[in-house]
């Protein structure tokens, strides 16, 4: 019979790859997201923006502010969405744990033991009445 093998020598189970799938499709995402503000908001503004008068800068610096806090909303909730924080601060109710019983293993073979029948030529046990 072989030894068992260590953590470390075991082959590894397979599990579902759903949580790599997800940080690989939040982390495209969150790329899309940004390169797509960059290109269409960002660039164009700072274009303007050194040619702006101090009134123009302050409401491209509101507008700015704006966008941000609207693209990490967006993150912030496709990260709650994908990783399922949720599941830390409202956990699924359980079952109560019920205390396991031990059952004597000696006690539990003799009632399964079956005594095969007394022959005629036997003696009776000294001990029985």
């Amino acid at each position: 019979m072989h030894a068992p093998l260590s953590p470390l020598m075991r082959r590894p189970t397979r599990r579902p790859g759903r949580t790599l799938a997800a940080v690989v499709v939040y982390l495209v995402l969150f790329g899309l997201v940004v390169a797509g503000v960059s290109w269409f908001y960002l660039l164009p503004v700072l274009n303007k923006a050194h040619l702006a008068s101090p009134e123009e800068k302050k409401r491209l610096a509101g507008q700015a502010l704006l966008v941000m806090v609207v693209v990490l909303f967006v993150l912030l909730a496709g990260l709650v969405l994908t990783f399922r924080v949720g599941r830390f601060f409202f956990p699924r109710p359980v079952a109560p744990r019920r205390k396991t019983e031990y059952v004597d293993a000696w006690s539990e073979s003799a009632k399964r033991m079956k005594t095969p029948p007394r022959e005629d030529g036997e003696d009776a046990d000294e001990d029985s009445p």
